[in-house]
């Protein structure tokens, strides 16, 4: 946690120091040895590799995102990266087996997971080499358990569902990438970025029949016992993504 604390105050520390480096140099060095750049870079990142510290069920989805980079100046660029995330789906799959002849099926589904929106500052220090700190935040999603059918001598569906809400999560990184302009309106480049992710808050709600279950369900009890097995803390991870897109 102290580790994690740390890692975000150098984060804010950079992103402070960022503005005022940046149109110092842009006065003293001379206009030209400056790479003319076009203002406008949309890209997508068909490609990525990625590696989670905690919290691997819960990844950021990284490919095919749009990314659109505004040029303040001719080394400083701000924008924004949108990745729609994962489409919801649903599936039956077998749930806890108690005895070898008796099986539980139940249904499992889970709301659009996966879009998030970054806000990205990216700084040509050296040729096309830039420096990148952004800041964003992914979207919440759910994920349900339903029909749940109980098959043995005889075939019962039982009344029971759970919901678990995972809410919003914020994060940051800071990178450094590569990104070439050719053939006048394309580019192509790829980042490296190391960032943190919160953990966000985990919510259970639970409906089922207590006079069919004589009480509580066994489903309820093991997660009162266990705990919730997605309820992890801040999670460290990396990024390298290749792009391409246009210049304008």
């Amino acid at each position: 946690m102290k580790k994690n604390k740390k890692n975000f105050q150098i984060l804010v520390i950079f992103l402070l120091l960022l503005p005022y480096q940046i149109f110092s140099e842009e006065n003293i060095e001379p206009k030209g040895e400056e790479q003319n750049r076009k203002r406008l870079h949309i890209y997508s990142t068909p490609y990525t590799l990625n590696r989670y510290k905690y919290s691997s069920f819960r990844k950021r989805t990284e490919d095919f995102d749009l990314n659109v980079l505004l040029g303040i100046t001719n080394k400083f660029f701000v924008g924004f990266t949108y990745n729609i995330g994962e489409k919801s789906d649903s599936n039956y799959s077998f749930a806890h087996r108690s005895y070898i002849d008796y099986r539980q099926i139940s249904e499992f589904s889970n709301s659009r997971y996966g879009e998030y929106f970054m806000f990205r500052t990216q700084y040509f220090f050296y040729d096309n080499f830039y420096g990148s700190l952004n800041a964003g935040v992914e979207k919440g999603f759910t994920k349900e358990e339903k029909n749940f059918i109980y098959i043995g001598r005889n075939i019962e569906y039982q009344p029971f569902s759970k919901i678990t809400t995972f809410s919003n999560r914020f994060f940051g990184t800071m990178g450094i990438g590569y990104r070439k302009e050719f053939f006048e309106n394309f580019i192509m480049g790829i980042e490296f970025e190391y960032g943190i992710i919160n953990s966000g808050k985990i919510k259970d709600h639970y409906t089922f029949d207590p006079v069919y279950f004589n009480g509580f369900p066994l489903k309820y009890i093991q997660d009162l016992y266990f705990g919730n097995q997605y309820k992890m803390g801040n999670s460290e991870f990396s990024v390298i993504s290749f792009y391409a897109g246009i210049a304008l």
